[in-house]
């Protein structure tokens, strides 16, 4: 019992680190970050973490052409700006009502008519038909072919779940079509549709190739 506690309050003790230090960069970001942001190129990659995209604006908390706060749900750039803004893998980090909406009635702000905001995010559909019929064994063997070393050691499968729910407490949704589209809705976007990961890489093929449409949703959605 006593080794059990002195490990849960090592697992504990390093996730409040982990989180301490997320939330310190948050604020130094937030603090250096411009008001007002001038650039001369018209595609904007929200949350490109290490992938970036030659000729796009890339945008994250550190090491980025540009460090932002995106939850914070304010973008620095002039109206009518981008004709292009691209997002993989960040909308089910923030909140939908206080960070996800506000930012995207930023990106819509700031697209010119006829521009066009390209999403990808885990596919709540995909994981939960996954669990009911092959208890996610399917997409673990799918990320493997991605993450060769990732393995969910001694659990059985059905921790995959778990695992994409939680994401080191950095998940905050999971969406499928019709809740990623009503969250576009609230933000004022009309016109939303599903595409595939290859239809990205083909208008995009500077991105570098996630491989991930087993799992994931991707959508398009445009300014009118």
């Amino acid at each position: 019992m006593k080794q059990w506690f002195k490990r849960q309050l090592s697992i504990r003790h390093f996730e409040l680190l982990r989180i301490l230090n997320y939330e310190r960069k948050r604020l130094i970001c937030r603090l250096r970050s411009p008001k007002n942001y001038k650039t001369k190129l018209e595609r904007l990659h929200l949350g490109s973490g290490d992938r970036h995209v030659p000729e796009w604006l890339n945008v994250d908390l550190v090491q980025s052409d540009l460090n932002l706060d995106i939850a914070r749900g304010k973008l620095p750039f002039e109206s009518d700006h981008f004709s292009l803004i691209v997002t993989q893998h960040v909308v089910e980090h923030l909140t939908i009502e206080d960070e996800l909406i506000p930012l995207l009635k930023e990106c819509l702000r700031t697209l010119k008519p006829n521009g066009e905001l390209w999403i990808s995010t885990p596919d709540l559909e995909k994981v939960v038909h996954s669990y009911l019929e092959h208890h996610n064994v399917d997409l673990i063997k799918d990320r493997q072919t991605r993450k060769p070393e990732w393995n969910l050691g001694d659990l059985p499968p059905q921790q995959f779940m778990n695992d994409l729910f939680y994401q080191q407490s950095e998940h905050r949704n999971l969406f499928d079509f019709d809740l990623l589209s009503w969250t576009l809705k609230q933000a004022g976007f009309t016109t939303i549709e599903r595409v595939d990961e290859m239809e990205l890489l083909k208008r995009f093929p500077e991105f570098p190739p996630r491989h991930d449409d087993f799992q994931s949703i991707y959508v398009r959605a445009v300014k009118k």
